[in-house]
Parts: structure tokens; sequence; C-alpha cells
């Protein structure tokens, strides 16, 4: 999975000599957190709306309405930019995991995307890397899921997916995680359109395979419904 099937394309962009309060009415209206900012159209930055919200005066709640929003409007963009930012971009070519960890690593909600000539062709957020992981788990779809604990000997995730198949299981998703404490085992994800999933249960553990959880979703999942 590539950061350019992930990220926001033609992302919105603002120059440094822009107010940050023109700044914020643009992240209020198109409900962004995050702008690249351009000079004569080169990346030089990158405003977040926390960049705003500490450029603004601690005195300005005690102003007038009008008074406060003359301030606010006189404070530029370059003027909330972090002292000496180094912007931290990726390639679009990269793989969306990469991004997850360059944001993790310097603690950061967005990255800006170049092409290979250097140009900015989007940005990936921290809401894309959630997208990703939820199509990754399948978390949007119906059908079932099972968590089995396995190891490395050779042929357990074959063992697993035979079982699956021989009830007539059908294979979605699968995700390994290594498993907390203990480097030589892993915790399996499988999601799976199947008729019934107990008996595909029991077969596993004749198998030897302890299956820690497992799950039946009828209905595709709407968390806000």
């Amino acid at each position: 999975m590539l950061v350019k099937t992930r990220m926001s394309s033609f992302p919105i962009t603002i120059g440094k000599y822009e107010s940050i309060d023109t700044a914020a009415k643009i992240m209020h209206d198109n409900k962004i957190r995050h702008m690249p900012v351009m000079e004569n159209n080169e990346l030089i930055g990158l405003l977040s709306y926390t960049d705003i919200m500490r450029a603004m005066p601690s005195k300005i709640s005690t102003l007038e309405q009008h008074e406060a929003t003359y301030l606010f409007s006189t404070i530029k963009v370059k003027d909330a930019l972090p002292e000496k930012q180094k912007v931290i971009t990726i390639e679009e070519g990269a793989c969306i995991e990469e991004a997850a960890l360059m944001m993790r690593a310097y603690k950061i909600g967005a990255l800006p995307v170049l092409n290979s000539d250097g140009k900015l062709v989007g940005i990936c957020t921290e809401n894309d890397i959630f997208d990703a992981f939820i199509d990754l788990m399948g978390v949007r779809s119906s059908g079932a899921r099972i968590t089995v604990e396995i190891g490395e000997k050779p042929g357990q995730i074959a063992e697993v997916t035979e079982v699956i198949r021989s009830f007539n299981g059908n294979i979605t998703k699968i995700a390994m995680f290594p498993k907390e404490g203990d480097e030589l085992r892993y915790t399996m994800v499988v999601r799976m359109k199947a008729p019934d999933i107990k008996p595909i249960i029991e077969t596993l553990k004749v198998h030897g395979f302890q299956v820690s959880d497992s799950a039946e979703y009828r209905d595709i999942f709407n968390p806000l419904s």
C-alpha cells in the first residue's frame, strides 16, 4: 500500500504572508488541521492548527471583538510557523507504513507528499493512516474474525488457512503482530466469510492452536449509526 494511494491529492496550501486569521478560516471551512506553506511554488513549511493557536497573543481575550479581530489579522503565517522548522516530507512512492513510522518518530500529524521532482503532490495525515489500518483489518466489512496464536514453525499459517478452507471459509484479510513478551510467537488476525466459525475454532484447537478471540459481524460496521 503506497502513500500515493492513501494521501489527499492537490492539498490546500497557503502563502507565508497570509494572515493566520485567513489560515484559521480555511482550515475551519475545509475541516483540515494542516496546510503546506508555499513560496514561489516551493514548499517552505507546514502550518498546523496548533501553530495558529500558539501564535495568538495571550491578551487577545481581553480585547474588544473588533480589536481582537484586527490583531489576529495582522499576524502572518510565517510568524506562526515554529522557529527553524524542518519540514518532514515523504515521497509518493513510499509505503504507507513508512509514513506511519515517520509520524510516530517525529511526533507530527501530517506529512507533505512529494513526487520524484520534489514537487508537492499531496498530504498524508493521521486520518489517512487510520483509514488505511481500518481497511487493512477489514473493519468496515461484514463477516467474522478469529485471532490465533502461532509460533515460528514453518507451515503454521498454511495449516490455519487450510482449516478455514475446509469449512468453506473465504479469507478476506490476514494481519500478523508480534506477541508482546514473546519474540518467537505471533498473533494472527484473520477476517473471513464463513457459514459458521464455531467448527473452525474447535478444529484449530484440535490442531493445537490457541484461539484467543473471535467475533462475527453480520452487518457493516458503522460507529456513527
